[in-house]
């Protein structure tokens, strides 16, 4: 069974993940906002994740790099993907909104690739937490865009490697 849920939303230009995982809350909170616990555990499996910059606040940033330390991901190896989380607001423990960006090492935005509008929710369910992301681009085409180019397998991995550090 899946225990990622992707509901693809083409009308409304909408990628909605929803996971459980079996742990506090205030843990799984802290993965995301803390930047030597995200760095732990962000990015797809294969991946090492670099913290460049990290402010989680409102108009803060987080500009990371995941790079690829796995052989057996062919033109991949070898490679950083760089993103950027401008953070929009934030509600601790319970959400944060952020606008997420391709970019380079140095932060500069590629305007070639979809910027998405990102909504995560935390809920507290029997000791248990639900999280529930949102993510909003401006087409169905963007949309089309991100998922061909293997983000929700992308989330995916990257859920599970969050899954095994906020349950260890």
């Amino acid at each position: 069974m899946d225990k990622t849920k992707v509901t693809k939303d083409f009308e409304n230009n909408t990628l909605i993940v929803e996971r459980t995982f079996n742990a506090p809350r205030e843990r799984v909170w802290q993965a995301y906002a803390d930047p030597e616990k995200f760095a732990q555990w962000w990015g797809p499996e294969g991946f090492e994740t670099t913290v460049k910059e990290f402010e989680f606040k409102p108009g803060g940033k987080n500009h990371y790099g995941m790079k690829c330390v796995d052989e057996r991901q062919g033109e991949w190896f070898g490679k950083t993907s760089w993103g950027l989380m401008k953070f929009e607001s934030v509600d601790a423990p319970s959400s944060f909104v952020y606008k997420d960006y391709f970019t380079d090492e140095t932060g500069v935005i590629n305007e070639e690739l979809p910027a998405m509008t990102i909504t995560m929710d935390f809920i507290e369910e029997d000791g248990k937490t639900k999280l529930m992301s949102r993510g909003v681009v401006s087409s169905r085409e963007e949309l089309e865009k991100l998922v061909n180019m293997g983000m929700i397998e992308g989330l995916t991995s990257t859920l599970d490697k969050l899954e095994a550090f906020v349950e260890a």
